[in-house]
């Protein structure tokens, strides 16, 4: 590319003319199966038949509005979304995930102006903004293991950590692609600590929301009750669209303000109708269960295929949001480029040395042991390569 500014790892693939559900095609009539749902977003699948129909129908209709008027049917779409949440409230729709991020911060920070901002350690929240600055950061690396019943304030991790009116914003199982799995336990000490000092808990379900993990939003799997919740990505299936649901006493404190907000696509029409029906196909066809059910069975496949291998140390997930641990003595680029020529595109975490499966739920189950076999002889063919070059080189010595 001579023109376009990417300033990212490249896969060398220039030439997609096409999606459809898993796979990506391209001018020369090559197929890829996609592990990564576009960016985490295309959950029931690339090119979707009903989707496609509501843009097709809001475009020859109302795509674009003024932000003093609104379309008629916004608001039974905003309670459908706090429905599913079981939230009292309001709902904004907004076009990214980092947009509706930021909003929450605005929102949180105008209830607590001086208020400290807590996470999560490796916790990924915002491309930009306020919760790109974060006061403290809690490591618990050592909760992953903790075998206490209860989790105590008292202890290292959280003591002195939550302040009064402190913020607590948190992704519940991504963590910048490292997919680790908190203990209850912990985020509802959190929770309850938030609570008792006039904190707000904002939960980024950008990646684990609309059924990623198995459930409608990762924090069910908790058992707790945010005061925010802020979707994207999957909410409009790669169409940008997000959403921050707002607890009605934080709407209560707001409304008593002079607050105002504008941006130019903030309640646009198509958005929220494709948030609508991405909703609707998610009910319709049970893909929360869906992706519970292969989220078990592909999981269960690679830990069955992989866990024996040298350089596979952890595989972690949760629904269908996976993570496979390589050790630093192989590089998970070399394992991605190896992929991509046999067809398979894979996340992958230079940083932390990761591979990640996040595919649409709508991925055809035939292609789970063909998926995992791929990843399996790749590292195999990988390890094997070292191996020889090893034993060349000790060959190749002169005493």
């Amino acid at each position: 590319m001579n023109y376009l500014f990417n300033p990212l790892p490249h896969s060398g693939i220039n030439n997609i003319i096409k999606a459809k559900n898993e796979y990506y095609y391209t001018s020369d009539n090559k197929r890829y199966i996609d592990l990564e749902s576009g960016i985490w977003c295309a959950s029931i699948g690339h090119n979707h038949n009903s989707i496609n129909k509501i843009i097709h129908d809001q475009l020859n209709s109302l795509s674009h509005i003024s932000k003093r008027v609104l379309p008629s049917d916004i608001d039974k779409i905003a309670e459908k979304l706090l429905n599913l949440a079981d939230m009292q409230g309001k709902t904004m729709f907004l076009n990214t995930g980092s947009e509706a991020i930021e909003f929450s911060m605005i929102l949180a920070k105008l209830i607590h102006k001086k208020a400290k901002v807590i996470s999560f350690e490796d916790n990924y929240v915002s491309a930009y903004g306020q919760a790109t600055q974060i006061d403290e950061k809690i490591n618990i690396a050592s909760c992953l293991k903790c075998e206490k019943e209860e989790c105590n304030k008292a202890c290292k991790v959280l003591k002195d950590k939550i302040d009064k009116n402190a913020i607590f914003i948190f992704d519940p199982f991504c963590f910048s692609r490292l997919v680790l799995l908190p203990p209850q336990k912990l985020i509802k000490r959190i929770e309850r600590e938030i609570k008792l000092n006039n904190g707000i808990l904002i939960v980024d379900e950008i990646t684990t929301g609309m059924g990623r993990t198995g459930k409608w939003f990762g924090y069910n799997h908790f058992g707790i009750k945010p005061d925010m919740i802020v979707l994207g990505k999957s909410l409009g299936n790669g169409y940008p669209v997000s959403a921050v649901l707002i607890d009605e006493f934080i709407i209560k404190k707001v409304e008593k303000t002079e607050f105002g907000y504008y941006q130019s696509h903030q309640n646009d029409p198509m958005g929220c109708k494709i948030a609508e029906g991405v909703i609707k196909e998610i009910q319709e066809n049970g893909l929360i269960d869906v992706s519970k059910e292969l989220g078990i069975s592909l999981l269960s496949k690679l830990k069955q295929e992989l866990y024996d291998m040298n350089c596979v140390e952890e595989i972690r997930g949760i629904g269908l949001l996976i993570g496979i641990q390589i050790s630093k003595n192989i590089i998970v680029e070399e394992i991605y480029h190896k992929l991509v020529k046999k067809g398979v595109i894979i996340g992958i975490s230079i940083k932390y040395n990761m591979l990640n499966i996040f595919p649409p739920y709508t991925i055809n189950p035939i292609m789970i042991p063909k998926v995992v076999e791929s990843i399996k002889t790749t590292i195999f063919e990988i390890e094997q390569g070292k191996k020889i070059s090893k034993l060349s080189n000790l060959n190749n010595y002169k005493a």
